[in-house]
């Protein structure tokens, strides 16, 4: 019994820091949202590469829709990352069924746009059985800076 009283004086120890630590980091506090703006802007220029590098850009209207925007919702602060503004940007991060409008659509848009052809448009190979492939832009950014997040998380709490 003796052995476990240092340890819960030490538990204590450690839960009143935490406590007094975020009882400091108050949604209004700078330190807070200038992390969670850095979150945000690491996370926007990543998942604007990954829409690069996957081959995505048509119009650039996907890439210029990805922004970060830092939120409060009562006591709550947290940073959004997404592609606001674009139907279409969950269909390419999640994939999804690919109707026979759809594609009409797609093809009569690359039609107007001069990129329908044998090289162009048509070797993206994006439509496998009647789906539309997952080709996910956002999700890896997150994965690709993890620990850049939790470090900068964690600054917070030193």
């Amino acid at each position: 019994m003796a052995k476990s009283v240092p340890l819960t004086k030490l538990g204590l120890e450690i839960e009143r820091r935490i406590k007094v630590r975020i009882q400091k980091l108050q949604p209004d506090d700078p330190a807070a949202r200038e992390a969670l703006l850095r979150i945000g802007l690491l996370v926007e220029s990543e998942a604007k590469l990954n829409v690069r590098r996957r081959g995505i850009v048509d119009t650039g209207r996907l890439m210029n829709s990805i922004r970060h925007e830092v939120y409060q919702r009562g006591s709550i602060i947290g940073v959004r990352v997404g592609s606001f503004g674009v139907p279409y940007a969950a269909m390419h991060e999640f994939g999804g069924p690919f109707t026979d409008r759809q594609r009409r659509a797609m093809f009569a848009a690359l039609r107007d746009r001069g990129k329908l052809g044998p090289r162009r448009g048509v070797d993206k190979n994006v439509i496998q059985g009647g789906r539309f492939m997952d080709r996910p832009y956002l999700r890896p950014a997150v994965v690709a800076h993890k620990q850049r997040i939790i470090d900068i998380i964690r600054s917070l709490f030193r």
